[in-house]
């Protein structure tokens, strides 16, 4: 009996825009974090995003009039996912950016993909794991070493290169945790992003509080920190998502994780035009030896029959800063 068609995906022209929008998105939330801790704190940089962004997808969801009808155990699941996918890493990543440049806190959070694989690997047993996507792992691993100049022990920030890796193992972990608990959550990408985000900023809430007071001029319509946390929540916490799930439908999951190798291109082109930030020449050769990992760890599997649950709302899992 033969297999069942291959899905008709929509034409470039249809798909690309939104693409290019969520990378965009992406690629410039590691400038406006930047510009954000300039009166604010990691904590309340990552509170500060995680509240407009909310703000921003419930307009969104009142707009479409399509409201979900969360059961409480499934609000608790999303919530778990929070945590990993849109709480802690809303944190570490400006506490990187503290100490290493936009450019390269964005092409070390390239490597999300080899996390999830890593945990998928871990957790999941029933997706096993092939020899391509093992050597993928310690390619990619390779590359981040390369990536950060580990060699020069002078100039090697591991403060910062440690937290970068740590948020995105945590997006890997909620990846995968995504993949186990809300795979029989049917929401639209808005609802459910919503709902998430909405739950870490409640979370992080009294974080932002306990970590001190805003710098002067922190909430100064002229200053840089109020305008990079707004955009922050904006471009990069709510519509670069639609757009990317906007991807997903229309070309397929394989397409739309393409904005994996198009977010540190934005980020390094305004780094180095915003920021006056300096790529060392070591940093896009490690970062194509991440890329060539990631693409191994992301080879497909054996063939198996298809599980009885609907593919989750939280996969495909990329990187987002």
């Amino acid at each position: 009996m033969s297999g069942a068609p291959a899905p008709q995906h929509a034409p470039m022209r249809m798909w690309l825009p939104s693409l290019l929008v969520a990378a965009l998105g992406w690629g410039s939330s590691f400038l406006f974090i930047k510009m954000g801790l300039e009166a604010f704190t990691p904590a309340q940089v990552g509170f500060g995003r995680l509240l407009v962004g909310a703000a921003v997808l419930v307009a969104m969801v009142a707009f479409s009039r399509r409201w979900p009808h969360f059961t409480w155990k499934q609000v608790g699941a999303i919530a778990v996912v929070g945590v990993a996918m849109s709480g802690v890493p809303m944190v570490l990543i400006p506490m990187a950016e503290q100490d290493i440049t936009s450019i390269l806190a964005s092409l070390l959070n390239a490597s999300t993909p080899l996390w999830t694989a890593l945990f998928v690997a871990l957790l999941i047993p029933a997706e096993r794991t092939t020899r391509a996507q093992l050597l993928g792992l310690l390619v990619g691993a390779a590359g981040i070493a390369v990536l950060v100049g580990a060699w020069d022990v002078r100039e090697f920030s591991l403060r910062g290169t440690v937290l970068m890796l740590t948020a995105t193992a945590f997006y890997g972990i909620g990846g995968t945790l995504s993949r186990m608990l809300l795979t029989r959550v049917s929401s639209g990408a808005a609802a459910l992003s919503m709902t998430q985000v909405g739950l870490s900023a409640v979370m992080l809430a009294p974080v932002a509080v306990l970590s001190g007071a805003p710098g002067e001029g922190a909430f100064s319509p002229t200053g840089p920190a109020l305008w990079g946390v707004l955009a922050l929540g904006v471009i990069g916490t709510s519509f670069a998502y639609v757009m990317f799930w906007k991807v997903v439908k229309l070309a397929g999951a394989t397409t739309a994780t393409s904005v994996t190798f198009l977010v540190p291109v934005v980020a390094t082109i305004l780094g180095i035009a915003v920021l006056n930030e300096s790529l060392q020449w070591y940093e896009p050769i490690g970062a194509l030896v991440v890329f060539v990992g990631v693409w191994l760890a992301g080879r497909s599997r054996p063939k198996q029959p298809p599980p009885p649950a609907a593919t989750p709302p939280g996969a495909p899992s990329v990187d987002v800063a």
